[in-house]
């Protein structure tokens, strides 16, 4: 088995890896060890939740072993640009990380990779979705919604069907994306906002309706 290497020590690296853990403990087990990489030497040797700091990210290509890798960043620029090195290390592989209390039929749901779906999470049918998102709890994603790569939907969002999102989105904690509509690349959407019309400029909305801040 390989190892899981988590990229990051911060809280929500810690989440990632309790969603591993989910995992393993669903069986049958999908890693030898859970580890967590740090930006920083001085947190080798860290013990965190389901594993320690075993090195910085620099191990991934001291070390040309297949291994498995999570993003435990959730910033979606952060997310984009690590999944770009990750990108020139073709042993590293990146899995869909789907808690088992999340509501998805992956028979209707087309995920890329890298991808965590929280405890909670709940899609319905025909939907597409690119690479290294992030569902948080009890987030919602309606019928035929097409979502690009590196978005975080924070708990409790709603997406409604029909629902296009570019690249790089985020939605904050409680909010609504009503139905039909699309977000732009880059859009920042603030928590309980309610988005009713489309967001064609990259930026930050908040507010019900959600409004463009200066």
């Amino acid at each position: 088995m390989r190892t899981l290497y988590i990229i990051g020590t911060g809280g929500f690296a810690k989440e990632v890896a309790q969603v591993a853990q989910a995992l393993q403990e669903a069986g049958p087990p999908r890693w030898q060890a859970i580890e967590y990489l740090a930006r920083n030497e001085g947190e080798i040797g860290r013990v965190l939740p389901f594993g320690r700091v075993t090195g910085t990210d620099a191990l991934l290509a001291q070390r040309p072993q297949a291994a498995d890798v999570a993003i435990g960043i959730g910033q979606p620029l952060l997310r984009r640009a690590i999944a770009a090195r990750l990108a020139a290390w073709p042993h590293l592989q990146a899995p869909n990380l789907v808690h088992p209390g999340a509501g998805i039929d992956e028979r209707r749901v087309q995920l890329g990779c890298g991808n965590l779906v929280a405890r909670g999470a709940q899609f319905t049918c025909d939907i597409e979705v690119g690479d290294f998102n992030v569902f948080n709890l009890n987030c919602t994603v309606g019928h035929d919604v097409r979502i690009g790569s590196y978005c975080v939907v924070n708990p409790g969002a709603n997406v409604s069907g029909g629902v296009a999102m570019g690249d790089a989105c985020l939605l904050g904690t409680g909010s609504q994306v009503l139905e039909g509509l699309s977000l732009c690349a880059d859009a920042t959407i603030g928590a309980g906002a309610v988005v009713t019309r489309s967001v064609a400029r990259p930026g930050t909305y908040a507010g019900v309706p959600a409004r463009a801040l200066a």
